[in-house]
């Protein structure tokens, strides 16, 4: 659950009061979850460990806060003033500098700054950070809705931290392959918990898993689906990357020349590309799934922007409350300030600092890839006017189109940039 960014008291530590309470009955099925009545974060179990990003980011914010608060703050040179965004306007008044927290090096002080020039009207999470509601009853059985991911496409830990903070339901997000004895299903039917999960996490390709198709569980799961997305220009390398940590222990960025192996096998440069073809086939098997209606696209790349993240994060906030689910905070995008933006431009400091490439195509994959994009929203339009076979226009259709578009530009602009 969202606290203030650190709310010190009389000891110097943070804390949280709120909880959500949650009609619910002890339920012998869930034995990872409290069996309590209320949800929140308060007394939860098995917290999850910090990176060593997130601990950097938490010491540098509460040097900040505390430094404010006891006065002792003083202002640096010229030279540490934190560099206004060309396209929006810094958190902080224009003439604010970098405070005095005891940051040693350049590259502490680049992460502190980047943080500090977060978006125009987001002032008040760090000055005035909300408070959530308290006592959220609910009275009713709410199904969880279906969040496919393409394999690299969603902020894993920062969604599930930023859904269980904005409901106040302990592990809100879950995956559908997580059905071992120690950790519950998404949806189980023997549970009277009112709410099991809020998403449901399942990858491409489907995989069965003794299960019926997503398609014949409707019963179980809310209409709307919550479907995550990124770039291929950069969902491929991050997939290869992932891979490499998950299944060969993989420590820093994987060998250029294996980046290499890997998109020239995988990409290739001809339209039947592997991987293209799993990513478009991803998109087209939720798009089409009925009963479901693709409520929301959610592109990697909108998390870590400084105008579409806290835009995702309302919509995102919207689709839960219409669905029934407690929403304890009206200011989500504060809730995506701390979940989203901070941890992901701490990552990419990292990244950089480590000095990690930027993968590459060759002329020929990226023509493939712009080309195949631009007939991939060719096709989707054709099929608005096929309302006979009953796949005329979908809900989100629009937001997916306007996405590709996106995605073949850049591709493009990449095409100009070797030409």
């Amino acid at each position: 659950m969202y606290a203030p960014r650190y709310e010190l008291i009389d000891n110097g530590i943070a804390v949280m009061r709120n909880r959500v309470r949650v009609k619910n009955i002890d339920d012998a099925d869930h034995p990872d979850e409290d069996s309590g009545k209320y949800h929140g974060s308060k007394g939860r179990k098995n917290a999850r460990s910090l990176s060593g990003g997130k601990m950097f980011l938490m010491a540098v914010l509460t040097s900040l806060t505390a430094a404010f608060c006891l006065g002792t703050v003083r202002r640096r040179h010229k030279s540490t003033r934190a560099v206004p965004d060309t396209d929006n306007a810094t958190l902080l008044e224009p003439k604010a500098k970098i405070l005095d927290t005891g940051i040693t090096t350049e590259s502490e002080r680049k992460v502190a700054a980047e943080i500090l020039s977060a978006p125009m009207g987001l002032s008040h999470c760090i000055e005035n950070p909300p408070q959530p509601k308290s006592k959220i009853f609910v009275d009713t059985k709410i199904e969880p809705l279906w969040l496919p991911a393409y394999p690299s496409s969603l902020p894993i830990k920062g969604y599930a931290d930023f859904v269980s903070a904005l409901t106040g339901v302990p592990k809100a997000a879950k995956s559908y392959y997580r059905s071992s004895p120690g950790v519950s299903r998404c949806h189980n039917p023997r549970s009277n918990y009112n709410i099991q999960a809020v998403t449901c996490e399942i990858v491409h390709p489907i995989v069965p898993c003794q299960r019926p198709h997503p398609s014949a569980q409707a019963a179980d799961f809310g209409s709307k689906v919550l479907l995550s997305i990124r770039n291929p220009l950069t969902a491929f390398p991050a997939l290869q990357q992932s891979k490499a940590e998950a299944y060969h222990g993989q420590k820093g960025q994987v060998e250029k020349g294996e980046w290499i192996k890997f998109r020239d096998q995988y990409v290739g440069t001809t339209n039947e590309g592997i991987l293209f073809n799993e990513w478009k086939n991803f998109i087209m098997e939720w798009r089409d799934m009925k009963p479901y209606n693709v409520d929301i696209y959610m592109p990697w790349e909108y998390w870590s922007d400084k105008a579409k993240g806290p835009a995702l994060a309302k919509r995102l906030s919207l689709v839960l409350k219409q669905e029934g689910f407690p929403i304890l905070y009206d200011d989500a995008e504060c809730l995506w300030l701390k979940h989203f933006y901070e941890p992901i431009i701490a990552e990419e400091h990292k990244h950089v600092e480590e000095g990690w490439y930027e993968p590459e195509y060759t002329l020929a994959q990226l023509e493939v890839i712009a080309s195949e994009l631009e007939q991939f929203v060719g096709e989707i339009k054709v099929k608005w006017g096929n309302k006979d076979e009953g796949n005329g226009k979908r809900p989100g259709d629009h937001h997916l189109v306007g996405i590709l578009i996106g995605y073949a530009s850049s591709a493009r602009e990449a095409i100009r940039e070797k030409m």
